[in-house]
């Protein structure tokens, strides 16, 4: 009886201390898991929690005095608002339901990996969870430990940042194709410049009995029509401003109501909601309405066969970067004042994919081609520094805003424009370079048909030595701006060094702002886009010589 005392006293005491042991091994690693910087929970095997450090305390709450002890699934409430398993419970067994709950769950070894969205403090947030079996000296398995660490800012960061490659490989894709186009519009329009010219020319000498006239004219119309693609592809490559002035973005849509109301489908019906007193845009006129008609026939093509409607509304909005961010190629605009152009139809709307591709060249959801619509559309608009915000989902239909710079009207903005001098030409002579033999040769007899005597070079440092040599009878040079070895505005120097009363006239494929910047306040007399007609160049010869 007595030994058995002993063995029991014994027992009882062994129990004791290893009762002792363990709360002492518990302190030690709450006090461990406190200073850890992640979020960090401990459980021993009845699923009591036996640690809750500071960090989780932050992230929950949640003070650890009133978790420390408790089980029945208690550390889940901050988190789920539920007493249910979570990611330390497949520690000690996997469970399929459970890993359904999670964006993934990894095993590596006794180690498993998670992600899940949390509605942590009302708001969700994504978490990252590792989570582990605690062992102890004789290697059992004596509880698990979890470690939460949020990653939505880091999230956000990488989404923000793939947001910014995506698109500065867009800017790159367009800047290149932009080039491409930019190129290819120059090269053709010099092309185009001896098919209309001499379509021009050829019509003038026709008699109107001519049975070859209304072939010439077609000619001249396919011409122009190919000049107004070269155009397009200029806007594209966001070099196509032309005559930049100040104007009420309103008014220039009203002017063009009526042309708008026969280029809808005619089950389309157009709503207009004008702001009263805009603030003017710089732009050029005629690319603002190539804007607006390429944006209303998109909306019409929308529309397709179904009855529907189409809103063109305008008006004037502060913007902040974080609003200008989200516009399509966020070309970092300046926040400020911007007037807009708001076009909607009701159309079958577009998926992220199709949005994300409609402004490429050529892209259609239909079987016939869209062409360069709304890649022109994107290049008018960034080249006058504003953007464009599309919103869009299939069966809602869609809207395409459009935002300019807000500016402020000048006093001579809106006075009348002085009626243009239409006087005859008087005659003289007129030097004209340009290395194309087909701008030449129709050039030369355009000017010949004006009244004017003309001498030509096929290249600049001809032009130059023939400009040497006739100095005196020279009236005005036609200048191509483009040339191999000796460019147009080296001639240019050369040509006002030697004489600085010459007028000099630059052409080129390429539109005029674009060009005549590198020529600002160096005295250049006028500038002619290819391809030109005659009265084109009536026009501008009576410009620059009427004004001498």
């Amino acid at each position: 009886m007595a030994y058995q005392n002993v063995q029991q006293a014994r027992f009882i005491t062994e129990r004791k201390q290893a009762e002792a042991a363990l709360r002492d091994s518990e302190r030690r690693l709450a006090e461990i898991i406190d200073f850890l910087p992640d979020a960090t929970f401990a459980i021993d095997l009845t699923g009591k929690i036996i640690a809750w450090n500071r960090a989780i305390e932050e992230m929950t709450g949640v003070k650890a005095e009133n978790m420390i002890g408790k089980g029945n699934y208690e550390y889940a409430l901050p988190f789920y608002g539920m007493r249910r398993p979570i990611l330390i419970d497949l520690v000690f067994m996997p469970d399929d339901e459970i890993e359904k709950k999670y964006a993934f769950v990894k095993r590596e070894g006794d180690i498993l990996l998670a992600e899940a969205d949390v509605p942590l403090k009302g708001k969700i947030h994504l978490l990252w969870g590792k989570a582990r079996p605690l062992y102890n000296g004789e290697g059992n398995i004596v509880g698990a430990i979890e470690a939460i660490r949020d990653i939505s800012e880091r999230q956000r960061a990488e989404e923000e940042r793939a947001k910014l490659e995506a698109q500065i490989r867009e800017v790159q894709k367009l800047e290149s194709l932009g080039v491409l186009a930019g190129g290819i519009a120059h090269d053709f329009n010099n092309l185009l410049m001896a098919i209309l010219g001499n379509a021009d020319l050829a019509l003038f000498s026709l008699s109107p009995a001519s049975p070859a006239r209304p072939n010439v004219e077609d000619i001249l119309r396919a011409s122009q029509r190919a000049a107004d693609l070269c155009r397009q592809m200029l806007a594209y490559s966001g070099k196509g401003r032309f005559v930049v002035g100040r104007y009420d973005l309103s008014e220039i849509v009203q002017e063009m109501a009526q042309m708008l109301e026969v280029s809808v489908s005619k089950k389309a019906t157009l709503r207009y909601s004008f702001h009263s007193d805009l603030p003017p845009v710089e732009a050029d006129a005629t690319q603002l309405r190539q804007v607006i008609m390429n944006l209303i026939t998109n909306a019409s093509e929308a529309l397709g066969d179904r009855s529907g409607a189409i809103s063109v509304s305008t008006g004037v909005m502060d913007c902040d970067r974080a609003y200008l961010s989200e516009s399509y190629l966020d070309d970092n605009l300046p926040e400020g004042r911007y007037v807009y152009l708001e076009v909607a139809d009701t159309g079958g709307g577009m998926d992220k994919e199709t949005r994300r591709r409609i402004f490429d060249p050529f892209f259609t959801t239909k079987f016939t081609g869209r062409g360069l619509g709304l890649a022109a559309v994107l290049g008018i608009v960034r080249g006058h520094q504003g953007g464009i915000k599309v919103y869009s989902e299939p069966g809602q239909g869609t809207t395409f805003k459009v935002l300019l710079p807000a500016r402020e009207w000048a006093p001579e903005d809106r006075a009348p424009s002085a009626a243009q001098s239409d006087q005859p030409l008087t005659g003289g002579t007129i030097l004209l370079i340009d290395d194309d033999p087909d701008v030449r040769q129709v050039g030369s007899q355009m000017l010949k048909r004006l009244g004017f005597k003309v001498l030509t070079a096929a290249h600049g440092q001809e032009g130059l030595e023939i400009f040497r040599a006739n100095m005196g009878e020279i009236n005005c040079v036609l200048l191509d701006f483009t040339m191999p070895e000796m460019g147009g505005d080296e001639v240019f120097r050369e040509i006002r060094r030697l004489r600085r009363d010459v007028c000099v006239i630059l052409s080129s494929g390429y539109n005029e702002q674009d060009v005549t910047q590198r020529f600002v306040g160096k005295g250049l007399a006028g500038f002619i886009q290819k391809p030109y007609t005659r009265a084109n160049l009536r026009e501008t010869l009576n410009r620059v010589l009427g004004s001498k």
